[in-house]
């Protein structure tokens, strides 16, 4: 089998340097102990918390190592089992491995609903729009509090930052479809005429606010967010934190609501960070913020399928991946993303028996 795994943790030339990944060799896992599944890994995806991982720093995942196979999310087969609840031929979801095959207690995985077969081409969506991002979204958006959803009598205005993304994407067009105004912010021209094509009512490109530095000035971005939001701001779904949150502050209406939900500016630089200069807002507007965190709550994930499906096969969300095919390219995968060059999931196939989507 093979796998990829970290020579080296990154330097601030990623991820327009990307060597610092090597593909190797390694054999077969044989001596499971008691619990343990092995799993035939057919698809990862790309996360921007994977920058975080590469860093070795401690998350809700153990911390990865120089020479360690790195982790992702992933969904595959069961290969062999020593649980009592697995079995051989169970299509499974959880943090894999970028490899053919990987071990994990039976604990960390969950059997996927819907799906029969590897060869579905509905598989890797448990990846995108089924799984931990697109239930993320939608859970998180639950979090709001009723005063702060719409109605026909009281409109409101949803934000939504990293609005191109997996989830952001997801939160946006849900949002819209609650009847919210929504306004997304994103950090290029083309990002923004994809999340407008999403249904969005405004965007606002925060590199239009960079200053010399390649920092998101947040004044000005203030000021174009007043602009995309007149009436004001009720709530926010926040995949970006820093300058983009402290932009946003000003801008909300009293009683406002944020769910937070990642921190993608901080993922990729974190030199000259000056946190949240617009923090008193909290206090004279009484904003309330919530952080939210879904990875590994196998019953959120569950509960909340049904009603994603209904929202897919409804029509009332667009979901967009990227395939990309082969474990040898998941470092193109790698650099895309922290390029910010994707727009929605991507989504690396590993298994060569498995389809490339065409979605």
């Amino acid at each position: 089998m093979r796998g990829v795994t970290l020579r080296r943790y990154p330097d601030d030339s990623f991820p327009k340097n990307i060597d610092f990944f090597d593909l190797k060799d390694f054999p077969i896992p044989t001596n499971l102990k008691e619990n343990d599944l092995l799993i035939k890994v057919c698809y990862v995806s790309i996360d921007p918390v994977m920058r975080v991982w590469f860093s070795g720093a401690k998350t809700y995942i153990d911390t990865v190592h120089q020479g360690q196979v790195i982790p992702a999310f992933g969904c595959g087969v069961v290969a062999e089992s020593k649980s009592k609840r697995f079995n051989k031929g169970d299509l499974v979801l959880g943090a894999l491995d970028c490899a053919d095959y990987c071990v994990r207690n039976a604990n960390t995985i969950f059997k996927l609903p819907a799906v029969k077969s590897k060869h579905d081409p509905n598989l890797p969506l448990f990846l995108s729009v089924y799984g931990v991002t697109g239930i993320t979204a939608l859970k998180g958006l639950h979090q709001i509090p009723k005063e702060n959803l719409p109605t026909k009598e009281s409109k409101k205005t949803l934000v939504v930052s990293s609005a191109a993304g997996s989830t952001g994407s997801f939160a946006l067009q849900i949002g819209k479809y609650w009847g919210y105004r929504t306004v997304g912010i994103v950090s290029s021209r083309d990002k923004k005429d994809f999340v407008l094509s999403l249904g969005a009512d405004a965007c606002v490109c925060y590199n239009d606010t960079l200053d010399s530095n390649g920092i998101v000035d947040t004044d000005k971005l203030t000021k174009l967010m007043k602009q995309a939001a007149p009436e004001g701001i009720d709530a926010m779904y926040d995949n970006s934190g820093e300058e983009v949150l402290d932009a946003v502050l000003p801008a909300m209406n009293k009683g406002a609501f944020i769910v937070l939900c990642g921190a993608t500016a901080t993922y990729y630089t974190w030199k000259n960070r000056g946190g949240l200069k617009n923090l008193s807002h909290f206090i004279t507007k009484q904003i309330k913020a919530e952080g939210i965190l879904y990875f590994g709550q196998k019953n959120a994930i569950m509960e909340s399928f049904k009603e994603m499906n209904e929202l897919v096969t409804g029509n009332h969300i667009q979901h967009k991946e990227e395939f990309i095919n082969g474990l040898e390219n998941v470092t193109i995968g790698l650099q895309k993303v922290f390029l910010g060059k994707n727009l929605g999931r991507v989504i690396v196939k590993l298994d060569n028996e498995v389809p490339l989507p065409k979605f």
